[in-house]
């Protein structure tokens, strides 16, 4: 009996290596939509959207605005693998909709940020067109379910580029 237990044993240990190999982490998100997200959440008006940038490792501040209908909203980060990028967000409020910008630049690009403008093409919340000529790598996607998001994205000529425009149709109230 003790040997039929041994053999079990021995057999579950050979065995976990197999089921473990199955299991695996997910994959770090690219670099390009980590920032896509932070803009995403300026250009959508979240009155939190600083605080989540700085929790994100961006150097960011509320610039102010112009007037009580307009917000504007600065950033800075390194982006492993591309470059040091440049943030900027706008929000205007008017009486039947909330426009939301938000451009991320990367001047000079540092690293090999091959396939950062595909990673966002590949988003499942993205739909669009892309061209990818001697110029360089060039997208331009709306909303799959929110016809109201637009997304321009490039790296080209040594520069990476993400500009989002979000409109969002307010909530209309009875009289």
């Amino acid at each position: 009996m003790r040997a039929g237990l041994a053999l079990i044993a021995a057999l579950a240990l050979c065995a976990t290596p197999v089921v473990a190999q199955g299991k695996t982490k997910p994959g770090v998100e690219p670099q390009s939509v980590q920032a896509l997200e932070m803009c995403e959440t300026f250009a959508a008006g979240d009155v939190l959207a600083v605080e989540a940038a700085i929790e994100k490792g961006w150097d960011a501040y509320d610039d102010g605005g112009e007037s009580p209908y307009v917000r504007a909203y600065s950033g800075s980060k390194d982006l492993p693998g591309i470059g040091y990028a440049s943030m900027f967000a706008l929000v205007e409020s008017y009486p039947n909709l909330t426009f939301g910008y938000c451009r991320i630049d990367v001047s000079d690009v540092t690293g090999n940020a091959d396939g950062q403008v595909q990673a966002l093409q590949n988003l499942d919340r993205y739909e669009g067109e892309a061209i990818q000529n001697g110029d360089g790598t060039f997208a331009s996607l709306t909303g799959t379910t929110d016809k109201n998001r637009l997304l321009l994205a490039h790296l080209a000529q040594d520069t990476f580029v993400i500009q989002l425009s979000i409109i969002t149709p307010k909530a209309t109230t009875a009289d």
